[in-house]
């Protein structure tokens, strides 16, 4: 045999390794991709069977949490409307004791009991009132 033979030899046997590591690699490469995909489609096949199995018990969760909320917004809003009424009695009573203070001091004015002071500050009230009102 001459250089020529063994350099074809050489040449059909590294071109017969590298058709057959070509091959492997590829199908490597198949069987990698095939097997992820596998991986993908088996987690999200136990995605959707954890939903179905807690469907029930987060609609359930959900339920509730709305009911607490609907209580807390209850026991809010009736906290707010006693504190609303106690806040219009307290103005109720105070604006009696404005017109208390303006009678007495429109009395006290028209028997001419007290100085200047009294005169003015019964002017004074006066006008705060009428502000108020108007």
């Amino acid at each position: 045999m001459d250089a020529s033979t063994y350099l074809q030899a050489f040449i059909t046997v590294g071109g017969a390794i590298m058709g057959i590591w070509g091959f492997i690699k590829v199908v490597k490469d198949i069987k990698h991709d095939s097997d992820a995909e596998h991986d993908r489609r088996q987690r999200w096949d136990k995605a959707a069977k954890v939903i179905e199995e807690k469907e029930d018990l987060w609609d359930k969760a959900l339920t509730d949490m709305e009911q607490g909320r609907k209580r807390i917004c209850d026991r809010y809003d009736g906290r707010l409307d006693d504190q609303d009424a106690k806040n219009q009695q307290m103005l109720a009573m105070l604006c009696m004791t404005l017109r208390a203070q303006d009678a007495i001091l429109e009395a006290l004015v028209e028997q001419g009991i007290g100085n200047g002071e009294i005169k003015a500050m019964h002017r004074e009230l006066k006008g705060f009132i009428l502000d108020q009102v108007q």
